[in-house]
């Protein structure tokens, strides 16, 4: 599932909790007693590059989310900034770091 409204991306940056690492940016924010599944939107401005970069990030992190959708707690929504130096790392390693993230931000039981 992915983050549609512009009201959501909001509720992420003003109360999520933030993850920085050289390759991306994770904001997240949780509601533990909703039972939707995990959400996520992706933010590649024009600043990140051009099309084809941009569209090339959004892919690999959306795919990264998909394959491990259930890593993320129910009723969790995750906005993830990709970074230049996110093509200097291999689709393994970016899902370890994102991984990694999640756990530090200490939403994962």
């Amino acid at each position: 599932m992915r983050l549609r409204k512009s009201w959501e991306y909001l509720a992420v940056k003003k109360k999520g909790k933030r993850f920085k690492d050289k390759s991306f940016w994770l904001q997240i924010i949780f509601t533990q007693d909703s039972a939707d599944p995990p959400k996520l939107g992706v933010i590649a401005s024009r600043r990140y590059g051009g099309a084809i970069a941009r569209n090339r990030a959004k892919r690999r992190l959306r795919e990264v989310f998909r394959k491990n959708v259930t890593a993320f707690p129910l009723g969790s929504r995750v906005v993830i900034l990709p970074r230049p130096a996110l093509f200097a790392f291999s689709f393994q390693e970016i899902e370890m770091k994102i991984l990694f993230a999640l756990a530090k931000t200490s939403f994962v039981q």
